[in-house]
């Protein structure tokens, strides 16, 4: 292979790579529901590979295709797809919790970030929050059934169906508290 050729190569190959690891951040339909409440359509600028971006601020596009970063302290919740944000005011901080299920029984997620050994990642945390209550109230993972039961004293059985783990089952989680909020509507 000559010089030329290599060369060439070089730089499809570099071309390649860099729209690949672009490709995946993207802008796709959504919302925004801004300080007075009104909600705004539009898109959200998504990237997958950064997850726990969607936890403190967000990039939105309005119709008239103007751009604008938001913080959670100056919007009350956006979405895109099946993920919903809201803004929540947690000690003297306002972060944005994913909202994982509708109805009487709330669970969110929050991301943050955790150091160790000079190294940076992220971890999550769950809580719970219901109608009437003045604050949410953190998951206990490995108690996390026994705390369901509780919540759903009208109906425990409910969630004698969490499949029951050390870490939180997040999948299992939303499920059992998605049949309880349907049967509790029902009633």
């Amino acid at each position: 292979m000559n010089l030329l050729n290599l060369k060439n190569s070089l730089i499809i190959t570099l071309f390649f790579l860099v729209s690949i690891s672009t490709a995946q951040i993207s802008f796709v339909k959504g919302y925004l529901v801004g300080e007075k409440g009104d909600t705004i359509k539009g898109e959200v600028k998504i990237n997958p590979k950064k997850e726990q971006d969607y936890y403190s601020k967000v990039m939105f596009k309005d119709a008239s295709g103007v751009q604008k970063n938001y913080k959670p302290n100056k919007v009350k919740a956006y979405g895109f797809d099946n993920n919903h944000f809201v803004s929540i005011g947690q000690g003297d901080e306002v972060k944005f919790f994913k909202r994982m299920t509708n109805g009487y029984i709330l669970l969110y997620k929050e991301a943050f970030e955790v150091v160790v050994m000079n190294e940076t990642s992220f971890d999550y945390d769950y809580f719970l929050f219901k109608e009437g209550d003045k604050k949410m109230t953190e998951v206990k993972e490995g108690k996390f059934k026994k705390q369901l039961q509780d919540w759903m004293k009208d109906n425990a059985e409910f969630a004698e169906d969490y499949k029951d783990e050390k870490k939180l089952n997040a999948e299992s989680a939303v499920e059992v508290i998605n049949k309880y909020n349907e049967w509790k509507k029902s009633n």
